[in-house]
């Protein structure tokens, strides 16, 4: 799958469902030691739009996303890749 439809699948899929993590600055937060990130994890699990959330995430090749995406941190401005 192309990052391309990845993505109109992830926002077809936000149309349905609200994200668990919407509204949770915890999940774009760069600062974030990656020890902490583990509390983030459970609330991805039971993500009505998961699914959908790591087919973008593994999609997007060019880690042009930032933030806690399916369970992992993923394309951090620190450096830090999970």
């Amino acid at each position: 799958m192309t990052a391309a439809h990845a993505w109109e699948a992830l926002s077809a899929a936000l149309t349905v469902s609200a994200p668990a993590c919407a509204g949770d600055d915890r999940f774009v937060d760069d600062g974030r030691a990656h020890s902490a990130n583990q509390d983030l994890v459970p609330i991805c699990a039971g993500c009505p739009v998961f699914a959908a959330c790591r087919a973008y995430a593994h999609a997007e090749a060019r880690h042009r996303i930032v933030g806690f995406w399916a369970g992992r941190r993923r394309g951090t401005r620190q450096g830090v890749a999970a």
